[in-house]
């Protein structure tokens, strides 16, 4: 691989994590974290603006302009582009804060549901009483992700759903290659783990 197509996964790499995460963070803001397609879309399209003027990017504007028009056009889902991004790195191993992304994204497919961030003190437990609840329980996210993106404190999952789901839940962290889980609370509706890195 030449060491400009090396920089250029790298930089797309960055700018698709930093897409991501602003996402996530973007819904400890809202007191409905459920985004179709279309609002997630325009959420990420405007944070990707200002890259595409800026020089750092340049080996990489053309695929940006490309997936903000498509975004536009609805054409994509510009998460799930993002996601992509992540995983075209050229390293065999992946940061763990690219791989807790893909965990949840994961879970968020397999559930039918969206991922809630909630401190443990204002996490809603009623939340789409319905369906399931997936909330990862933190102060600060970033606070359990170092500087190179390495897992550096354990987080905290609280899960709401029927033995099915919670299978689902449980087996596709059980099956993760990076992480585990150690089970803090479990009754008939709820499970609270902790996930930490698999040793």
């Amino acid at each position: 691989m030449s060491t400009s197509n090396s920089e250029s996964i790298q930089l797309l790499t960055e700018v698709s994590l930093h897409a991501l995460l602003f996402l996530e963070f973007h819904k400890l803001d809202r007191k409905s974290q459920v985004f179709d397609r279309e609002k997630k879309n325009e959420l990420l399209v405007r944070w990707l603006k200002p890259k595409l003027k800026s020089n750092k990017y340049k080996s990489i504007r053309k695929q940006l302009k490309t997936m903000s028009l498509q975004a536009k056009k609805s054409q994509v889902d510009l998460e799930d582009v993002l996601l992509t991004g992540i995983e075209a790195k050229p390293e065999a191993l992946q940061p763990h804060l690219d791989s807790y992304l893909l965990l949840i994204r994961e879970l968020e497919k397999k559930l039918g549901t969206t991922a809630l961030l909630s401190t443990p003190e204002k996490v809603d437990l009623s939340h789409d009483e319905n369906g399931c609840l997936l909330c990862v329980l933190s102060n600060d996210l970033n606070a359990h992700f170092g500087s190179k993106n390495q897992m550096i404190a354990d987080v905290s999952i609280l899960f709401r759903g029927t033995i099915r789901e919670k299978h689902l839940f449980l087996g596709a962290i059980y099956a993760n290659e990076i992480f585990a889980y150690q089970i803090q609370y479990e009754d008939d509706s709820f499970v609270r783990i902790m996930l930490t890195l698999n040793k």
